[in-house]
């Protein structure tokens, strides 16, 4: 492979991290704009069908976002905090995942209220599952 060869794939590759990033960033806006109806500590898949993650909100204020680890013995939830990448902690449960995050901003909200999680209708907005770039 020559140098030009090398400056293309690494120009593809920095390409298709925006495009996965940006449709990352717009599950979640339509994600937070699902839980704006919703009173209250809520949750609702990042990627409607697929409820490995999570996004937290409380009375439609972003919170952050929680995830399911499983490694190899035993699955956990994982608690990130918004505009972060640092985990907080690792819960048994989705909704004491959520807790956390309202109690890392000082909310006293404990009852977790789950947002349907319907997929969108298909039109060229509908948000990807996961394993889509």
């Amino acid at each position: 492979m020559t140098d030009l060869d090398h400056e293309a794939v690494a120009a593809v590759r920095t390409a298709q991290l925006t495009v996965i990033n940006a449709k990352w960033h717009i599950c979640e806006e339509q994600a937070v704009e699902r839980l704006t109806r919703i009173r209250g500590l809520a949750c609702t898949p990042l990627f409607p069908g697929h409820a490995i993650i999570q996004v937290v909100a409380c009375d439609g204020r972003l919170l952050g976002r929680v995830r399911r680890h499983h490694d190899g013995r035993s699955a956990r939830w994982v608690a990130v905090p918004a505009a972060t990448a640092h985990e907080i902690g690792a819960y048994r449960t989705a909704h004491a995942a959520a807790r956390a995050l309202a109690r890392r901003d000082g909310l006293r909200r404990f009852r977790v209220t789950d947002c349907p999680n319907r997929a969108p209708k298909p039109s060229g907005g509908a948000c990807p599952g996961p394993r889509e770039p």
